[in-house]
């Protein structure tokens, strides 16, 4: 979107890093600043969601576009959004496509979505903000300035229709849980729509034993072109070394199967961890979990 050229960028890396798989072994950050508690650090622990949505501004916004029965789809530098009953909902962005220096196209569907719903949002833009909006089927690779068949007009609206509507993110999803061989268990997650301007892509670790899995503040993220590589994180200000990779295995393809490759407590012993297979898309029943707020 001609967003301004800066917000232009700012937008479409949006789009694109949403694109991501939320795997913690695809990111690529050499240092990371994650959670804010290394269980017993600055803030207030409180029992949390590790899965619930973080919050989020709505960004720049490109265009609102209405239609016939009244709902608003917005575009922003933070992405795509929806409303329903007077809220706007982030969209969860699988594909983006641009022609030219305005005319842009984003595939979206809604975060608990099975991808049956989803559509595509096009946009026109003159100078910083949209010209022209519409929907359309999500196998559409045109444009409006092409006047493809089977689109949705929408009605432009001005950008003060969304001034003060509540505003609610994606949710985090899972990148992995692990079983520690003293019993602990270690838990990350990403957000289905990563911040693009996070050194980490937003991983947050979660450590500790079944009765507290608390956040933990991750001093630094290294990964090779191999694929293997690091996350550290505190535990009381004691620096954890978690190692991961990917592992021949049955079935798994030339790449291999993602691996957790042991836990080092600095001037520690190495701890095997088990990665949980299939990785659980909801959150595994009898853990409770903290958050620094």
């Amino acid at each position: 979107m001609s967003v301004r050229n800066s917000q232009l960028r700012a937008f479409s890396t949006i789009v694109v890093l949403a694109l991501t798989v939320p795997f913690a072994a695809c990111k690529t950050s050499s240092s990371a600043g994650g959670g804010t508690t290394d269980g017993g650090g600055t803030g207030t622990e409180i029992a949390c969601d590790p899965l619930s949505p973080k919050p989020v501004t709505l960004g720049a916004i490109v265009g609102v576009g209405q239609d016939a029965s009244g709902v608003l789809y917005m575009g922003s530098t933070t992405g795509v959004f929806v409303s329903e009953s007077g809220t706007l909902f982030r969209q969860h962005v699988t594909g983006t496509g641009q022609s030219g220096a305005n005319e842009y196209l984003f595939t979206f569907e809604s975060p608990s979505d099975d991808g049956s719903s989803a559509r595509n949002l096009l946009v026109e833009t003159q100078g910083s903000m949209a010209s022209a909006m519409a929907l359309g089927p999500p196998d559409l690779r045109a444009f409006l300035d092409q006047s493809p068949p089977g689109v949705t007009p929408l009605t432009l609206v001005d950008v003060t229709t969304v001034s003060g509507m509540a505003v609610v993110n994606t949710p985090n999803l899972i990148s992995y849980v692990g079983d520690v061989a003293n019993g602990d268990i270690v838990l990350a997650t990403v957000p289905m729509n990563p911040d693009p301007m996070s050194s980490n892509g937003d991983l947050s670790i979660f450590y500790g034993p079944l009765g507290n899995v608390a956040q933990r503040a991750i001093t630094a993220f290294e990964q090779s072109r191999s694929g293997n590589g690091t996350v550290t994180f505190l535990v009381d200000g004691t620096p954890y070394v978690l190692a991961f990779g990917m592992i021949a295995a049955p079935d798994a393809g030339p790449l291999g199967a993602f691996a957790l490759l042991g836990l080092t407590p600095q001037d520690g012993e190495q701890m095997a961890v088990t990665v949980r297979s299939p990785t659980p898309t909801s959150l595994p029943s009898g853990l409770s979990f903290t958050c620094v707020r």
